[in-house]
């Protein structure tokens, strides 16, 4: 009976163990999934003096300015958004997730990709 219970209890040991090592996430795994990931934030406040699109890499940042907030640079600087979303989309990036806000000074979004 004895023996029973210590193969039972090895069994059962070795069950969990290799439950736990195959759905634990690794760490360099965990690392590789993060460093895939950017930040695209679309900043149309007039009075933001940053105003334009910012793609957060992790450890750099781009700027891709807005033309001023007229009647007439409206299409461009709605171009000015589709060309930074393509440019990103043909690296290889995509849409993971998106918001956006308003408040009485403008709009804020933020868009998620994730390189494929």
């Amino acid at each position: 009976m004895k023996k029973y219970a210590i193969y039972s209890f090895l069994a059962i040991t070795t069950v969990l163990s290799v439950f736990m090592m195959a759905f634990s996430p690794n760490d360099k795994t965990s690392a590789e999934a993060a460093n895939n990931y950017i930040l695209v934030e679309i900043y149309e406040i007039p009075s933001y003096k940053d105003n334009g699109v910012h793609i957060h890499y992790g450890s750099k940042r781009e700027l891709i300015p807005f033309k001023p907030f007229t009647a007439e640079n409206h299409d461009d600087n709605g171009d000015i958004i589709l060309n930074a979303l393509n440019k990103l989309v043909a690296e290889g990036y995509s849409i993971e997730s998106s918001a956006a806000g308003t408040t009485d000074a403008g709009m804020i979004t933020k868009v998620f990709m994730r390189k494929k």
